[in-house]
């Protein structure tokens, strides 16, 4: 773990200093992560032989359709309440928690009214309007409820794992129930909305009481004000890659958009290792940034990410081919150059994460909006010229490239300078050998076996040999 002197009213307390989120923590948001994407997609797989087709398409419909407007909610307040909660004393804390968890009620409650609004004049459908509301109360529920915040701040992990676990089995409890009985949409909807809603009462016996949802108006204030930037980061790049989505799917054809779907799947799939690590690392470093050590620990766990990812990308960029065959199919290896422009995306991702992170923990995300707009008007730009001459390929490039200059952009102002720096110049030596090792199985043309031993064994040998990572670097990452 990071050693970072704790501020002087933390010494006061004695408190432990902060830590890193890394090693068991780690583990745990990995095990978090997990139970909520395997029971979704558990879920998300069974449906469509209990609803039918229709059903089910508006189920996938009216999950992704409000979890659009509850982005605000969901990933920006709760990222900014989880670094405010992870700086307050302990009584501190539970008020803080509490009055938060009321500022994401009302916007999330806002958020569902506006989305429902429009769907019941577009849609014209009174089975998707009710079904909308029926799914808002989940969404309501998890913006409602105070205790995930806690335990992420507090960093038990353990004990937050344990709330997702039991939120979990109410909600495949009920929608076993709902499944017996052969009901239609709705109730589905309510079985897996049932989930958050026991998470409130759960939660509140894992940490007892004192999170009171109070009204504070200042507090509502301050943290719409320090959100909003990220939610509006999350828009401009959600809209530039469905910009060129859109592009690509008018020029080349859903043939051409299911070789991206496939190759990106792969992507995402690697990229649930920073996420689950994101979990326990932004707490922890609103910890470091009181005593100015934000940069140190965001350089520690950035470093940790790059060198397991590495070998992992280049694995998917050199065997392309035979791992879409392995894992998507025959159909999917005509999408091997997509999957190694790619690929680099999966490294780029964790490092933009941790930045990302680090920015909003020293308060910076209105910096990091401008940058990730400039980053998402380069992506929109260098898309338009190469999709239509390279298709899937083209969209790979610009993304993959947009991540590289939106990090690049970054070392531009000084007042996010002085933060990344360090994390980058942290990155150079295991890049530097990933690059190597990589360079060696191409030019040697090594099979399979050779080359997973080249990434796999001396790629980690060179990095002790070299002093890039040392025993002291083990120590916290492992412990």
């Amino acid at each position: 773990m990071i050693s970072v002197e704790p501020a002087a009213a933390a010494a006061t307390r004695r408190e432990p200093p902060p830590r890193s989120g890394l090693g068991r923590d780690a583990v745990y948001g990995a095990l978090a992560l997990g139970v909520e994407r395997t029971v979704a997609l558990g879920i998300a797989l069974y449906l469509p032989r209990h609803l039918g087709l229709d059903d089910y398409g508006r189920y996938a419909f009216l999950l992704s359709y409000l979890g659009f407007f509850q982005i605000w909610p969901d990933a920006s307040l709760e990222a900014v309440l989880v670094t405010r909660v992870a700086r307050a004393a302990s009584g501190e804390a539970l008020t803080l928690a509490g009055r938060g968890a009321l500022v994401r009620l009302g916007v999330s409650l806002a958020g569902a009214a506006l989305g429902i609004a429009v769907l019941g004049v577009v849609a014209g459908d009174r089975a998707t309007v009710v079904g909308a509301m029926v799914a808002s109360v989940g969404f309501a529920a998890t913006a409602a409820t105070p205790y995930r915040v806690l335990l992420r701040a507090r960093l038990s992990m353990a004990r937050y794992v344990g709330l997702l676990a039991a939120q979990s089995a109410v909600a495949l409890g009920c929608l076993g129930v709902v499944i017996a009985r052969r009901s239609g949409l709705v109730p589905v909807l309510g079985a897996v909305s049932a989930g958050p809603v026991a998470g409130v009462v759960i939660g509140r016996m894992l940490v007892g009481p004192g999170a009171r949802p109070r009204r504070d108006a200042r507090l509502a204030r301050a943290l719409v004000a320090d959100a909003w930037p990220l939610a509006a980061t999350s828009l401009a790049l959600v809209g530039a890659q469905q910009a060129l989505q859109v592009l690509l799917l008018r020029l080349h054809g859903t043939a051409a958009m299911g070789l991206l779907g496939g190759a990106q799947k792969l992507v995402e799939a690697i990229g649930l290792l920073p996420q689950a690590l994101m979990l326990s690392v932004l707490p922890a470093l609103s910890l470091a940034a009181a005593s100015g050590g934000a940069a140190t620990a965001a350089r520690d766990a950035s470093r940790a990410l790059v060198v397991v990812l590495v070998p992992v990308a280049a694995a998917v960029a050199i065997w392309a081919g035979p791992v879409l065959r392995a894992v998507l199919g025959p159909a999917f290896e005509p999408a091997a150059p997509v999957l190694r422009a790619l690929a680099p995306a999966a490294v780029l991702g964790a490092s933009g994460a941790v930045l990302a992170n680090l920015l909003l923990s020293v308060g910076l995300q209105r910096t990091l909006l401008r940058t990730t707009a400039v980053a998402a008007i380069f992506i929109g730009v260098l898309g338009a010229v190469l999709v239509p001459r390279l298709g899937a390929v083209g969209v790979a490039v610009s993304w993959a490239t947009g991540m590289v200059v939106g990090q690049g952009i970054l070392l531009l102002p000084r007042a996010t300078r002085v933060h990344v720096v360090p994390v980058l110049a942290g990155l150079a030596g295991p890049l530097a050998l990933g690059a190597g090792a990589v360079t060696v199985v191409v030019a040697l043309g090594a099979p399979f076996v050779a080359g997973a031993a080249v990434l796999g064994i001396a790629y980690p040998v060179a990095l002790v040999a070299t002093g890039t990572v040392t025993r002291a670097d083990l120590v916290r990452w492992l412990g």
